[in-house]
């Protein structure tokens, strides 16, 4: 059983990165909206990866995402339109550029375990 933790305000973004999802075997989600949410959901059900969209309703997507990524290894992906802006603030993460095709989820959710892979590694 594989879990996703997703952090996007746009309910059908979020409803089409699950169905994404599926295909990859992930067969539960989170959906959050909020950047203290999306850290304690973490810390309360550990995702198998979490998806970072750009706007949150409250708090900053980025910041949610490095604040679990320091408590936990997981891979983490970062849906954007501003790869540039994303790129600077946050290296933990692998980063799917918008506007993005979906079918590119399943090579850039590889990407993000083979960096989480290459961190532990170190």
């Amino acid at each position: 059983m594989s879990h996703a933790l997703i952090i996007e305000q746009n309910i059908l973004i979020g409803k089409e990165l699950s169905e994404r999802l599926k295909n990859l075997g992930f067969d539960s989600f989170d959906h959050v909206w909020t950047e203290e949410d999306a850290v304690a959901i973490a810390d309360m059900r550990k995702p198998d990866l979490v998806l970072v969209g750009d706007n949150l309703e409250a708090g900053d997507a980025i910041e949610a995402a490095r604040r679990i990524s320091q408590k936990h290894d997981i891979p983490i992906l970062l849906v954007t339109s501003n790869s540039f802006h994303i790129k600077q603030r946050m290296t933990e993460g692998a980063v799917l550029e918008g506007p993005f095709a979906f079918n590119k989820i399943p090579e850039a959710f590889q990407v993000a375990t083979e960096h989480l892979q290459q961190e532990v590694a170190r």
